[in-house]
């Protein structure tokens, strides 16, 4: 069984002092996923749909702030497309300072939907597909939390409140870790500590959107081993198949 991971400390979230622990994003680090959908299963087994990857690009300057990349694409098999076709491509550009968004990009399919945005921020003013609007101070990107959280010190059973920014929705969410579970995945098997988000003091994966994540250890180093999103029709749950360039 692969390690526990450790507890992570982070304080430079939201612009506080920070201390020594792993990197969050490391340009060229990219994460491979088998796809599943939670009700499709044969016997207790879920039933491979589709793949994902999760990959950090070479820093860029967006709006005269060096960012960080990152790439989220989620694509269903020929299977997969005829219970739920997907084709979801979405890229984020995060402060290296403050690890705020600056960009997103979405090309969303879904079933019979498809969607396309672009979210520029500038300070406290968001532009999406040309309609200016008014976001708070710190808000982040749902898909690079998912970066963040594997540092961040939230203790077994405790929860933390962050702001995020999905397009024009804002939103806070109330993040619980909810204590170590195994977690099975073709990387093998992980202890690992799920962070799941809270409503009305449950937690629960309720609103589109939303997204559970276990990290577990390899090579001595916190990754996001399973990832489950809530869509309009289900949840879909990404299981570690591969990660490369990951360094200690």
């Amino acid at each position: 069984m692969k390690k526990i991971i450790p507890i992570l400390f982070i304080s430079l979230l939201l612009g506080q002092e920070t201390i020594d622990r792993d990197p969050i994003f490391i340009p060229g680090e990219e994460y491979k996923y088998d796809l599943f959908v939670d009700f499709i299963k044969v016997g207790p087994d879920l039933i491979k749909l589709g793949s994902a990857s999760l990959n950090t690009k070479e820093i860029e300057s967006i709006n005269g702030k060096e960012a960080y990349h990152l790439n989220f694409v989620v694509r269903t098999s020929k299977v997969g497309d005829i219970i739920y076709k997907i084709r979801d491509k979405i890229d984020v550009w995060v402060d290296v300072e403050t690890l705020t968004v600056v960009k997103q990009v979405k090309k969303l399919r879904e079933g019979n939907r498809k969607r396309e945005s672009t979210t520029i921020v500038k300070g406290n003013v968001a532009t999406t597909n040309n309609k200016e609007y008014d976001v708070p101070k710190n808000v982040l990107d749902p898909y690079s939390l998912i970066m963040i959280l594997k540092n961040e010190n939230i203790g077994e059973k405790d929860s933390k409140v962050f702001t995020i920014l999905d397009g024009k929705k804002i939103r806070e969410i109330e993040i619980q870790n909810i204590g170590i579970k195994t977690v099975r995945t073709p990387a093998g098997k992980f202890d690992s500590y799920p962070y799941k988000p809270l409503h009305n003091g449950k937690s629960a994966l309720k609103n589109k959107g939303d997204i559970q994540v276990s990290y577990g250890l390899v090579n001595d180093r916190a990754v996001p081993v399973k990832i489950s999103l809530k869509l309009n029709n289900g949840v879909i749950v990404l299981k570690l198949k591969k990660s490369s360039n990951i360094i200690n």
